[in-house]
């Protein structure tokens, strides 16, 4: 059950590489992570302060968002509550922040395990 949860935290995860919400403004690199509307909508929403990551706290927002818009693996972490294991598994250099691109990269490696 936990491979479960762990398998579509990181396809939701990977679906986060919503940062792309200005990306009008945002370098080629960021505009190549390709985030779907609802992601960006989901990011713009849960990025409070701006910064174009997220915190702990705004992963949270960002997990709630996209299970509001349906999104199954949100829907999951959200009713297991996994957001601190979710969050784990997307920050890989483990430095309390989440970037698009870990979000990318989460969603990556879950497509090529499923």
């Amino acid at each position: 059950m936990a491979q479960n949860v762990f398998s579509l935290l990181l396809w939701l995860l990977t679906s986060l590489s919503l940062v792309m919400y200005l990306s009008a403004s945002l370098p080629l690199s960021a505009k190549q992570l390709k985030p779907t509307n609802v992601e960006i909508v989901a990011f713009v929403k849960a990025d409070k302060n701006k910064d174009r990551v997220l915190s702990k706290k705004e992963f949270k927002i960002f997990i709630r968002a996209m299970a509001a818009f349906g999104q199954s693996t949100a829907k999951t972490i959200r009713f297991f509550g996994a957001y601190g294991y979710a969050f784990s598994v997307v920050d890989k250099n483990q430095n309390g922040i989440i970037t698009p691109w870990e979000l990318r990269s989460a969603d990556n490696n879950y497509r090529v395990k499923k």
